[in-house]
Parts: structure tokens; C-alpha cells; sequence
């Protein structure tokens, strides 16, 4: 399984400047965390990942399933009823791990956004895709739904992209991070520390060498 941007191109009619340029990008299995300013592209790289976007210039080779759940929890998840009405083993475990219960739908105006967030990444964790893109999933949950969300994320298997301003689970899960700074971005192993770690020391000899 890999995910693969070859010399993508992306812009937005209402940007002055191209947004990617020329990006170039290999995902294989493990978590990729996704790290920039607001407004730097990271929904984008997202939605270029999964297809909802198509590329102005290049390629993206994307893998045969991908599931994007987005940060905001208005509506219930698209496979919320399939989730909670299966019978087969995979469903009865995600459902115990992320302590989901069978009602949550038919009380979903009464559930926390922690609840909402658990439903819906359970029913994207036993769809087993291939790409799973998550965008924001621990924004403005308690700490409880932050572990067993951290918890369940650590058994997903396939290719995994993470967008998030929290440090602790991108340090927890990502195997490298890709640093966006438009038009470029750059991919270094690790957290998103010790990539912030690797980018200090790249500016140093950058600064060293002039």
C-alpha cells in the first residue's frame, strides 16, 4: 500500500499564490501526521489524498479505499447505522474499544462532540480502508475520549493521515510528519517534534552556510 503525489499542483481561484507546487509526497503503512500554519493546506492535502480534489498539474496515485472524517461532528457519520446495527466481530470491538453505545444514533442531538467524534471514527476504523484521513480528531474532546480515540487509532494498520494541532498525538502515532510551508512542504521521520527538532537544525546550517 502506498500513497503517492507525484509533482502535484493545486491552487484556489481566490489565491494570489500557487498553494502546492511541484509536491512530491510517498505515504506507505503507519500514521503520517500533517503539520502547518491555518490556512496552509492541510484539509487540502487531504482531500487531494482521498479524491475529493483533483490535482492541477501531476499525479496522485491513491490507494482503492479511503475514508476522510472531517473535524466537525454536525451530522452522523455516512456508515453510522451499518456501524451500529453489525453483528460481525470487527464491529462488536470497535464499538467496545471506543465504549459506543448501539442508541447513540437515535440520541445523536444529545451527544458531546467526544461522543459524536468516537461514533464517527469507529465507523471509519471497521471499514478497514486502505487510507484513512482524520482532520482534527481530538479538538475539543475530554481527556477520556482523547485515549481511547489514541488507543484505537494506534490498531489501524493501514495508511493513515493525520491532521492536528496536537503535538502529544502526532509524537504518539506518526512515523514521519509532512511540514507544509505553501508551496512546498517537507517530510521528516518522526513526530512532529522531532521534526520541528530537524527543522531548527536545517535552518542553523542554512543560516551557517551564508
Amino acid at each position: 500500500m502506498l500513497l503517492r503525489f507525484d509533482q502535484v499542483s493545486f491552487t484556489y481561484a481566490s489565491l494570489a499564490q500557487p498553494l502546492f507546487e511541484g509536491v512530491s509526497l510517498h505515504c506507505g503503512p503507519g500514521w503520517t501526521g500533517i503539520a502547518g500554519a491555518n490556512g496552509a493546506g492541510k484539509s487540502t492535502l487531504l482531500k487531494l489524498a482521498i479524491g475529493e480534489l483533483e490535482p492541477q498539474r501531476g499525479r496522485v496515485q491513491r490507494l482503492a479505499t479511503a475514508v476522510y472524517a472531517p473535524q466537525r461532528t454536525d451530522d452522523p457519520p455516512p456508515d453510522g447505522v451499518r456501524f451500529l446495527e453489525a453483528t460481525d466481530v470487527s464491529a462488536g470491538e470497535w464499538r467496545g474499544r471506543l465504549r459506543i453505545g448501539v442508541d447513540w444514533l437515535s440520541r445523536w442531538e444529545t451527544l458531546s462532540h467526544g461522543e459524536r467524534k468516537r461514533l464517527q471514527i469507529g465507523a471509519a476504523l471497521w471499514r478497514n480502508p486502505e487510507l484513512l484521513a482524520l482532520d482534527e480528531p481530538t479538538n475539543h474532546i475530554d481527556a477520556e475520549a482523547r485515549a481511547l480515540l489514541l488507543a484505537a487509532l494506534r490498531r489501524f494498520r493501514g495508511v493513515g493521515l493525520l491532521v492536528s494541532h496536537d503535538r502529544a498525538l502526532l509524537d504518539a502515532l506518526c512515523m514521519q510528519c509532512v511540514f507544509i510551508d505553501p508551496p512546498d512542504l517537507a517530510v521528516r521521520p518522526g513526530g512532529v517534534t522531532a521534526g520541528l527538532e530537524q527543522q531548527g537544525l536545517e535552518r542553523q546550517q542554512v543560516r551557517a552556510a551564508d
